[in-house]
């Protein structure tokens, strides 16, 4: 009978196990970022303060070094990006992480979640987890109208109560609703860096008021809140003032992205939540958001694509251009009176004189100097064909449209079918381009029949692997290193072997839609519907 009930709580428990990442991955090979909204929970660890928010996961506040590290999302276990609350047992050292339909926690407190539903728990559908406490032996949950008790390394339901049957219960912060002590707080410190504390608000630089959604005492003298619009804000009782930091991008989607040789620039379709154009430093973590509503000469957009060189950052939204003058430090917009197209501008490329927009709706070319369009004498070719993809080589551009692949000469002004620049022994057609992407003197491009590459050296086509080989899936975008190729889908990453034709589809749910991607050596960046993914690839060879 013994041994019955040991088998049957370990298989409960690995049945629980279900959170994990893959076990190929370290709990930090695949990083979601995104933006967080509200922040509703802050626990303090032995090294980090752990930030409850509601659309960006768990943040991490390094206590020693007063930075943010990787943050703990659906990409490390967790069963939605919307935190509830969470605590810290520093009984334990377990993290425990409340989600609107489950209650999670971790030994490892990186990794390797397990969780429990909560109608398991006895609560019903529509019931939410506010706050998390400890005590000696227990962890307690407090619902809308009740508490749950649970053993504090098993999880195992111990009972549910109106109100707690211990007194010494540590609690995690939950809802700020002027509560005295910290009521007292707000009222007598200060903030720094434009920021004002009225009472048991902020007030922002621009003047907008900021709710103050949870607040918490913790040791060694630290302060923490955390605001409505995400904004986390560390206090200190020496020095009686709340610093304001950002968690790290505020875009909640990735589409347009690029890399300048020091910072990702992210731009999103929902520029509602994502608020504007973001940069963030690959190796700091340190992020910044050009703001709409807080930018002159910056007009809300949806950002599809991006592109920096000279100095200047071109992003294409829907009608618009937005261009930033990195060394001056200024914002312009510009329109369909200047050139651009009335569509959806899914590509930016630049050169030294020009910058090619390819559209829903057709092809354009902008003058960098005056910032009007400059003619080309093609434009009528491409009337109304979506051009999804721009890629620069040379004195070529390469324009992949639904129609085909065409190649535009700038020094000997003609435009060729792809046919038409080399030997293509193959008899599928080029058409319905949605990527290319120029390696070593090869140009990549995926088509609706499959992946051609055409040697520019010598001249010749050649079609490597049909489409079946990714299930004919969407391609949104497509990178390219020396042994293999990287293909983002509708719902994932494909990897492909150049040599072998060897496949490997990472279609996690928290990768979502692949828009666009960027290859640095050993780390892969996704732009994606879920936010910004960081991916360890060479972990999985």
């Amino acid at each position: 009978m013994f041994r019955f009930l040991l088998f049957f709580l370990f298989f409960t428990q690995l049945s629980q196990l279900i959170g994990q990442p893959d076990s190929r991955f370290r709990p930090f090979d695949w990083v979601l970022y995104r933006g967080a909204g509200s922040i509703s929970s802050i626990t303090e660890g032995f090294t980090f303060a752990y930030i409850g928010t509601e659309m960006g996961g768990l943040k991490r506040f390094n206590l020693y070094s007063n930075n943010f590290e990787e943050p703990i999302t659906t990409a490390q276990g967790l069963k939605d990006n919307q935190v509830t609350a969470t605590h810290f047992d520093l009984g334990t050292g377990l993290i425990w992480v409340a989600s609107p339909h489950h209650v999670q926690y971790s030994f490892s407190r990186e990794g390797d979640w397990y969780a429990k539903e909560l109608q398991n728990l006895g609560l019903s559908r529509n019931d939410r987890i506010n706050r998390i406490g400890s005590s000696t032996n227990y962890i307690w949950l407090q619902a809308r109208s009740s508490y749950v008790k649970l053993d504090h390394s098993s999880g195992i339901l111990v009972g549910i109560y109106p109100t707690p049957d211990e007194l010494d219960i540590h609690w995690s912060s939950g809802q700020y609703v002027g509560q005295s002590n910290l009521h007292e707080i707000f009222m007598n410190y200060s903030a720094m860096d434009g920021w004002i504390l009225n009472g048991d608000e902020f007030i922002d630089p621009l003047g907008r008021r900021v709710e103050i959604t949870t607040g918490m005492i913790a040791r060694h003298g630290n302060i923490f809140a955390g605001g409505g619009d995400g904004t986390f804000f560390h206090g200190t009782t020496t020095m009686e003032t709340f610093f304001p930091l950002k968690l790290d991008i505020s875009n909640t989607d990735v589409v347009g992205l690029f890399d300048d040789g020091n910072s990702l620039w992210i731009g999103s379709s929902d520029f509602v939540s994502s608020k504007g154009v973001s940069w963030i430093n690959p190796q700091s973590n340190e992020s910044f958001v050009y703001e709409f509503e807080g930018t002159i000469n910056m007009n809300p957009t949806p950002v599809y694509s991006i592109h920096v060189s000279d100095g200047e950052l071109w992003a294409g939204g829907k009608e618009i251009i937005l261009v930033y003058d990195m060394k001056d430090d200024y914002w312009r917009t510009l329109g369909e009176e200047r050139g651009v197209p009335s569509g959806v501008i899914w590509d930016v490329h630049g050169d030294s004189s020009y910058i090619w927009i390819a559209s829903s709706v057709g092809l354009r070319r902008i003058e960098r100097v005056t910032r009007r369009e400059s003619p080309i004498g093609i434009e009528n070719l491409f009337f109304n064909i979506p051009i999804y993809d721009i890629e620069g080589v040379d004195d070529d551009i390469w324009i992949g449209s639904r129609s085909g692949v065409f190649v535009f000469n700038q020094q000997n002004p003609q435009i060729r079918q792809a046919k038409d620049i080399g030997r293509k022994d193959f008899p599928e057609l080029l058409n319905r381009i949605t990527a290319i992407k120029e390696f070593e003197r090869v140009v990549y491009v995926v088509c609706e029949m499959g992946i051609a590459k055409f040697d520019l050296k010598e001249r010749v086509w050649e079609l490597i692997f049909p489409s079946s080989i990714y299930h004919a899936k969407t391609v949104y975008s497509l990178t390219v290193n020396q042994k293999h190729i990287f293909l983002g889908t509708e719902n994932g990453l494909v990897r492909i072997n150049k040599k072998t034709g060897f496949t490997r589809e990472y279609s996690f749910p928290f990768i979502g839609q692949v828009n666009a991607m960027n290859l640095d050596g050993k780390t892969l960046w996704l732009g994606s519907s879920q936010g910004l993914v960081k991916f360890k690839w060479k972990r999985d060879l």
